[in-house]
């Protein structure tokens, strides 16, 4: 059996249930050609290092070596910009801890711990980094160098991906606002489910890049 210690990314399509119960009643498969166009640009990574496998609502995705983090947060980065195209969210998890396969056997100790970050904290549209994680860099150079280029947000004691830069947040904001325009009715009186659009754009506009006339929820109205 092949024994490693490997970074581990599971994501989560958000609202992957209702997207498909939308495909049965139409009788259609244009959830699944969303997914696969969404995860088209992973068909280019060096497979040498990065890894990935997608099941049902689940996207799992690896790299091997510590020489590529930054790459492998850079592939998580354009992932998470791939499903906003396709008008869907992710939420997810990376952690960094043993896995071990051999064939059609995976026992893995980084799924179980990216599992229970997206499962029980990520919440909202993003992907939580493993307090563990962030430690081991912190004993070194290396988490000043991810903070440099500004890949990790940190809130209420938690690290997450950060998607945002100078050259896509028009792009990033664009998809938000069409993805929420398009579910404002449905999510209507579901208040765990606008949470996530409006935390989405919370995050938007504390970019340093934001442009905060263009925000598209509207703020409490008092009648």
């Amino acid at each position: 059996m092949n024994t490693s210690y490997i970074y581990l990314a599971l994501l989560d399509v958000i609202g992957y249930r209702a997207r498909l119960e939308e495909d049965i009643q139409n009788a259609d498969f244009s959830f699944k050609e969303d997914l696969q166009k969404a995860l088209s640009f992973l068909s280019s990574v060096n497979t040498a290092v990065f890894n990935y496998q997608a099941i049902s609502d689940t996207i799992i995705l690896t790299c091997n070596t510590h020489n590529n983090f930054l790459k492998f947060l850079e592939i998580l980065k354009d992932t998470f910009i791939a499903f906003l195209e396709r008008d869907l969210y992710i939420r997810g998890g990376l952690a960094y801890a043993r896995h071990f396969q051999n064939g059609n056997l995976t026992y893995s100790h980084a799924v179980t711990l990216a599992h229970e970050l997206e499962n029980k904290h990520a919440t909202y549209p993003r992907i939580l980094i493993s307090p563990n994680l962030i430690e081991m860099y912190r004993s070194g150079s290396e988490l000043q160098e991810i903070f440099g280029k500004k890949l990790l947000v940190y809130q209420n004691g938690v690290y997450f991906l950060n998607i945002l830069d100078n050259e896509n947040w028009d792009q990033v904001h664009d998809l938000a606002r069409k993805i929420y325009i398009s579910s404002k009715e449905k999510i209507t009186f579901n208040e765990s489910a606008f949470m996530k659009h409006l935390w989405f754009e919370n995050y938007l506009f504390s970019s340093p890049f934001a442009n905060h006339q263009k925000k598209y929820i509207k703020n409490f109205e008092i009648d």
